[in-house]
Protein backbone atom coordinates (compact mmCIF):
# COMPACT_ATOMS: atom_id res chain seq x y z
CA UNK A 1 0.00 0.00 0.00
CA UNK A 2 2.75 2.51 1.03
CA UNK A 3 4.24 2.01 -2.68
CA UNK A 4 1.00 3.66 -4.37
CA UNK A 5 1.42 6.63 -5.86
CA UNK A 6 -0.40 9.77 -3.67
CA UNK A 7 -2.84 10.19 -6.51
CA UNK A 8 -3.62 6.61 -7.29
CA UNK A 9 -3.86 6.01 -3.80
CA UNK A 10 -6.53 8.63 -2.98
CA UNK A 11 -8.35 7.96 -6.37
CA UNK A 12 -8.42 4.17 -5.04
CA UNK A 13 -9.82 5.22 -1.47
CA UNK A 14 -12.79 7.39 -3.39
CA UNK A 15 -13.83 5.39 -6.44
CA UNK A 16 -12.52 1.68 -4.79
CA UNK A 17 -17.26 0.45 -5.24
CA UNK A 18 -17.90 2.55 -8.61
CA UNK A 19 -17.77 -0.40 -10.63
CA UNK A 20 -19.97 -2.44 -8.66
CA UNK A 21 -22.21 0.25 -7.04
CA UNK A 22 -21.04 3.22 -6.79
CA UNK A 23 -22.32 3.53 -3.18
CA UNK A 24 -21.29 6.27 -0.98
CA UNK A 25 -21.15 5.73 2.40
CA UNK A 26 -23.46 6.24 4.47
CA UNK A 27 -23.76 8.23 8.54
CA UNK A 28 -22.88 5.11 10.13
CA UNK A 29 -19.55 3.62 11.89
CA UNK A 30 -19.98 -0.01 9.52
CA UNK A 31 -18.52 1.07 6.00
CA UNK A 32 -17.28 -1.80 4.49
CA UNK A 33 -14.29 -0.15 2.46
CA UNK A 34 -11.83 2.66 3.19
CA UNK A 35 -13.57 4.85 0.76
CA UNK A 36 -13.78 8.60 0.99
CA UNK A 37 -16.87 9.12 2.92
CA UNK A 38 -19.59 11.17 1.27
CA UNK A 39 -23.53 11.30 1.64
CA UNK A 40 -25.62 8.92 0.00
CA UNK A 41 -28.34 9.89 -1.05
CA UNK A 42 -31.49 7.70 -1.41
CA UNK A 43 -34.63 9.81 -3.18
CA UNK A 44 -34.45 11.66 -5.78
CA UNK A 45 -33.21 11.10 -9.39
CA UNK A 46 -29.70 11.64 -9.41
CA UNK A 47 -25.85 13.15 -7.85
CA UNK A 48 -23.17 15.08 -8.78
CA UNK A 49 -20.46 15.06 -6.53
CA UNK A 50 -17.45 17.33 -6.93
CA UNK A 51 -14.44 15.91 -4.88
CA UNK A 52 -11.14 18.13 -3.93
CA UNK A 53 -8.70 15.89 -2.96
CA UNK A 54 -5.52 16.38 -0.98
CA UNK A 55 -3.36 13.70 -0.10
CA UNK A 56 -0.79 14.64 2.65
CA UNK A 57 2.82 13.05 3.21
CA UNK A 58 6.01 13.91 4.13
CA UNK A 59 9.25 13.61 1.55
CA UNK A 60 12.74 14.04 3.04
CA UNK A 61 11.36 15.16 6.10
CA UNK A 62 9.20 18.37 4.98
CA UNK A 63 5.06 17.75 4.35
CA UNK A 64 3.68 17.52 0.87
CA UNK A 65 0.37 18.17 -0.27
CA UNK A 66 -0.80 17.01 -3.66
CA UNK A 67 -3.91 18.40 -4.87
CA UNK A 68 -6.37 17.17 -7.10
CA UNK A 69 -10.20 16.97 -8.32
CA UNK A 70 -12.12 14.26 -9.06
CA UNK A 71 -15.90 13.52 -9.00
CA UNK A 72 -18.31 10.91 -9.46
CA UNK A 73 -22.17 10.97 -10.89
CA UNK A 74 -25.50 8.49 -11.18
CA UNK A 75 -28.97 8.94 -12.32
CA UNK A 76 -32.05 6.46 -12.00
CA UNK A 77 -33.32 4.53 -8.59
CA UNK A 78 -30.76 6.13 -5.57
CA UNK A 79 -32.52 3.27 -3.43
CA UNK A 80 -31.86 0.48 -4.70
CA UNK A 81 -28.40 1.87 -6.94
CA UNK A 82 -29.67 1.16 -10.10
CA UNK A 83 -28.49 3.80 -12.52
CA UNK A 84 -29.11 4.84 -16.40
CA UNK A 85 -27.05 5.91 -19.22
CA UNK A 86 -28.30 9.70 -19.02
CA UNK A 87 -25.31 10.73 -21.83
CA UNK A 88 -22.18 12.34 -21.72
CA UNK A 89 -21.58 13.94 -18.21
CA UNK A 90 -18.96 16.64 -17.42
CA UNK A 91 -17.48 19.02 -15.23
CA UNK A 92 -15.78 22.19 -15.61
CA UNK A 93 -15.37 20.43 -19.78
CA UNK A 94 -13.48 17.58 -18.14
CA UNK A 95 -15.59 14.36 -19.53
CA UNK A 96 -16.36 11.53 -16.99
CA UNK A 97 -16.44 7.86 -17.69
CA UNK A 98 -19.36 5.87 -17.24
CA UNK A 99 -19.00 2.56 -15.74
CA UNK A 100 -21.02 -0.81 -16.78
CA UNK A 101 -23.73 0.05 -14.57
CA UNK A 102 -24.58 3.57 -15.37
CA UNK A 103 -22.65 5.45 -12.64
CA UNK A 104 -20.11 7.81 -14.09
CA UNK A 105 -16.55 9.06 -12.73
CA UNK A 106 -13.58 10.72 -13.50
CA UNK A 107 -9.81 10.14 -12.10
CA UNK A 108 -6.60 12.15 -12.80
CA UNK A 109 -4.11 10.65 -15.17
CA UNK A 110 -0.55 10.60 -15.57
CA UNK A 111 -1.15 12.82 -18.63
CA UNK A 112 -3.58 15.19 -16.31
CA UNK A 113 -2.42 14.65 -12.45
CA UNK A 114 -4.08 17.55 -11.23
CA UNK A 115 -7.76 16.41 -12.93
CA UNK A 116 -10.65 18.95 -12.89
CA UNK A 117 -9.66 22.76 -11.59
CA UNK A 118 -11.75 23.59 -8.86
CA UNK A 119 -10.54 26.95 -8.23
CA UNK A 120 -12.66 29.33 -10.28
CA UNK A 121 -16.40 27.83 -11.80
CA UNK A 122 -18.19 24.29 -10.85
CA UNK A 123 -19.92 24.16 -13.94
CA UNK A 124 -21.84 20.31 -14.77
CA UNK A 125 -23.31 19.17 -18.26
CA UNK A 126 -25.43 16.48 -18.39
CA UNK A 127 -26.50 15.14 -21.95
CA UNK A 128 -29.66 13.71 -20.90
CA UNK A 129 -31.34 10.11 -21.97
CA UNK A 130 -33.71 7.58 -19.92
CA UNK A 131 -36.03 10.00 -18.38
CA UNK A 132 -33.09 12.59 -17.49
CA UNK A 133 -33.15 15.44 -18.99
CA UNK A 134 -30.34 17.65 -20.92
CA UNK A 135 -28.95 20.20 -18.51
CA UNK A 136 -26.34 22.39 -17.44
CA UNK A 137 -26.11 23.19 -13.33
CA UNK A 138 -23.62 25.72 -12.14
CA UNK A 139 -22.24 25.00 -8.63
CA UNK A 140 -20.21 28.07 -8.33
CA UNK A 141 -21.44 29.54 -5.78
CA UNK A 142 -22.52 26.44 -3.27
CA UNK A 143 -18.17 26.44 -3.72
CA UNK A 144 -16.18 23.35 -2.29
CA UNK A 145 -15.75 24.06 1.40
CA UNK A 146 -11.94 25.15 2.83
CA UNK A 147 -10.30 24.41 5.84
CA UNK A 148 -7.05 24.62 7.43
CA UNK A 149 -4.30 21.61 6.77
CA UNK A 150 -4.43 18.96 9.09
CA UNK A 151 -3.01 18.18 12.19
CA UNK A 152 0.67 16.89 12.30
CA UNK A 153 1.26 13.70 12.84
CA UNK A 154 1.72 10.08 11.16
CA UNK A 155 1.04 7.15 13.92
CA UNK A 156 -1.67 6.66 16.19
CA UNK A 157 -1.43 4.58 19.12
CA UNK A 158 -4.79 2.52 19.39
CA UNK A 159 -4.19 2.47 23.27
CA UNK A 160 -5.43 5.64 23.51
CA UNK A 161 -8.03 7.91 22.70
CA UNK A 162 -7.15 10.49 19.17
CA UNK A 163 -8.19 13.24 18.30
CA UNK A 164 -8.18 13.96 14.52
CA UNK A 165 -8.45 17.52 13.62
CA UNK A 166 -7.23 20.21 11.53
CA UNK A 167 -5.20 22.79 12.66
CA UNK A 168 -7.46 25.52 12.42
CA UNK A 169 -11.07 26.07 10.94
CA UNK A 170 -13.82 23.84 8.38
CA UNK A 171 -16.12 26.44 6.60
CA UNK A 172 -18.81 26.45 4.25
CA UNK A 173 -19.73 22.76 4.98
CA UNK A 174 -23.05 21.34 6.04
CA UNK A 175 -20.96 18.27 7.72
CA UNK A 176 -17.98 17.02 8.08
CA UNK A 177 -16.74 13.23 8.24
CA UNK A 178 -13.75 12.08 10.25
CA UNK A 179 -12.67 8.53 9.35
CA UNK A 180 -9.93 6.38 10.31
CA UNK A 181 -9.33 3.19 8.29
CA UNK A 182 -7.33 -0.16 9.06
CA UNK A 183 -4.94 -1.71 6.44
CA UNK A 184 -7.88 -4.72 6.51
CA UNK A 185 -10.58 -2.33 5.60
CA UNK A 186 -11.88 -2.21 9.04
CA UNK A 187 -13.22 1.38 9.17
CA UNK A 188 -14.32 4.12 11.82
CA UNK A 189 -16.23 6.40 10.57
CA UNK A 190 -18.16 9.74 12.55
CA UNK A 191 -20.57 12.61 11.12
CA UNK A 192 -20.19 15.76 13.25
CA UNK A 193 -21.87 19.48 12.78
CA UNK A 194 -21.27 22.18 10.45
CA UNK A 195 -17.80 23.37 10.28
CA UNK A 196 -16.85 21.03 12.84
CA UNK A 197 -12.89 21.14 13.50
CA UNK A 198 -12.31 17.83 15.22
CA UNK A 199 -13.27 14.78 16.35
CA UNK A 200 -12.52 11.98 19.00
CA UNK A 201 -11.87 8.46 18.35
CA UNK A 202 -11.69 6.22 21.47
CA UNK A 203 -9.14 3.82 22.21
CA UNK A 204 -11.62 0.64 22.21
CA UNK A 205 -12.91 2.21 18.53
CA UNK A 206 -9.06 1.92 17.11
CA UNK A 207 -8.49 -1.19 18.63
CA UNK A 208 -11.04 -2.93 15.79
CA UNK A 209 -9.03 -1.41 13.15
CA UNK A 210 -6.24 -3.77 13.79
CA UNK A 211 -2.22 -2.19 13.85
CA UNK A 212 -0.56 -1.67 10.98
CA UNK A 213 -0.81 0.97 7.36
CA UNK A 214 -4.03 2.81 7.60
CA UNK A 215 -5.56 6.11 6.07
CA UNK A 216 -7.39 9.10 7.69
CA UNK A 217 -9.43 10.96 6.42
CA UNK A 218 -11.41 14.56 7.21
CA UNK A 219 -13.86 15.38 4.63
CA UNK A 220 -15.94 18.49 4.90
CA UNK A 221 -19.15 18.84 2.39
CA UNK A 222 -22.25 20.54 1.30
CA UNK A 223 -25.38 19.23 -0.21
CA UNK A 224 -27.91 21.88 -2.59
CA UNK A 225 -30.85 20.31 -4.85
CA UNK A 226 -31.94 21.04 -8.13
CA UNK A 227 -34.82 20.32 -10.22
CA UNK A 228 -34.67 19.68 -14.13
CA UNK A 229 -37.80 19.00 -15.60
CA UNK A 230 -39.25 17.46 -12.76
CA UNK A 231 -35.93 15.25 -11.87
CA UNK A 232 -34.20 16.22 -8.41
CA UNK A 233 -30.69 16.43 -8.36
CA UNK A 234 -28.56 16.08 -5.49
CA UNK A 235 -25.38 18.41 -5.57
CA UNK A 236 -23.06 17.85 -3.27
CA UNK A 237 -19.32 19.67 -3.34
CA UNK A 238 -16.60 18.13 -0.68
CA UNK A 239 -13.39 19.06 0.42
CA UNK A 240 -11.48 15.47 1.53
CA UNK A 241 -8.02 15.52 3.65
CA UNK A 242 -6.05 12.86 3.68
CA UNK A 243 -2.77 10.82 4.60
CA UNK A 244 -1.40 7.62 5.10
CA UNK A 245 -0.84 6.46 8.57
CA UNK A 246 0.95 3.88 11.16
CA UNK A 247 -1.62 2.15 13.56
CA UNK A 248 -0.14 0.96 16.73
Amino acid sequence: MKKLTLALLSASLFFASCDKKVTLPSDNNNATAAATPSPAPTTGDGFLVALYTITNTTVAGFPVNTVFGTGVAGFGNLATATYNDAGTVSLEGKTFTKNANNSYYFTPSASDPTGIDMSGTLVWNVGGGNGIPAFTHDATAQAIPTSTDMSAFTTINSANNFALSVTGSISNSDSVYFQIAGETGKVVLKRMGPNTNSATFTAAELQTLGKGTGTVVIAPWNMNTTVQNGKTIYVINELALSRVIDIQ
